[in-house]
C-alpha cells in the first residue's frame, strides 16, 4: 500500500513543482520584457569594439541582476533538480496499482503535451511525435474510463 501512495504522491508533487516552475519561467520572461530597450538587440553588436561588446554585456549582467533573474533562474534550476530527483524516485518503484499506473501515466503525457507541439502550422510540429502523444493520450483515457467502470460497478 505505501507503493500505491508513494507513486501518487511523487506524481503529484511534481505536478505541484511543475505548476510553480511555469509560474517562475513566467515571471523570468516578464521581467525579461521589462529591461532596458538595449538589452534586446544583441544583433547589433556588429560592428562594436570587443571593449564595447564587453562593457554592454557587463551593463547587460547588470540589469538582469537589478531585476532579479538571477535568482529566479536559481529558484527555477532548483525546482529542476527535485523534478528529476522526484521523476528518478518513481523510475525506480515501480507502481503496483491501476491508480498509480494511471498516475504515471498523466504525468508522462503531461510532460510530453508541454514539449510536443500538435499544430500542424507550428514552425515545430512534427508529425511522428503528436501521433505518439494523441497515443498516449488515448491509452491514458482508456485505462480512465476502465478505472471509472470498475469503481461503478465496486459501488
Amino acid at each position: 500500500m505505501t507503493v500505491i501512495a508513494n507513486t501518487i504522491l511523487l506524481v503529484r508533487r511534481i505536478g505541484e513543482l511543475r505548476r510553480k516552475r511555469r509560474t517562475l519561467v513566467e515571471r523570468q520572461d516578464r521581467l525579461r520584457r521589462s529591461l532596458p530597450e538595449w538589452t534586446f538587440a544583441p544583433l547589433q553588436l556588429v560592428g562594436l569594439s570587443a571593449d564595447e561588446i564587453r562593457s554592454m554585456i557587463d551593463d547587460l549582467d547588470k540589469a538582469e541582476r537589478d531585476a532579479g533573474l538571477a535568482e529566479i533562474e536559481a529558484e527555477i534550476d532548483a525546482i529542476d533538480r527535485q523534478l528529476e530527483q522526484l521523476e528518478s524516485q518513481i523510475l525506480a518503484s515501480p507502481a503496483r496499482s491501476l491508480d498509480a499506473i494511471q498516475a504515471v501515466l498523466e504525468l508522462a503525457i503531461a510532460r510530453l503535451r508541454e514539449q510536443t507541439p500538435t499544430d500542424p502550422d507550428d514552425l515545430f510540429y512534427d508529425y511522428g511525435d503528436a501521433r505518439i502523444l494523441f497515443l498516449l493520450e488515448r491509452a491514458a483515457d482508456d485505462l480512465r474510463a476502465y478505472l471509472a467502470e470498475e469503481q461503478r460497478q465496486a459501488s
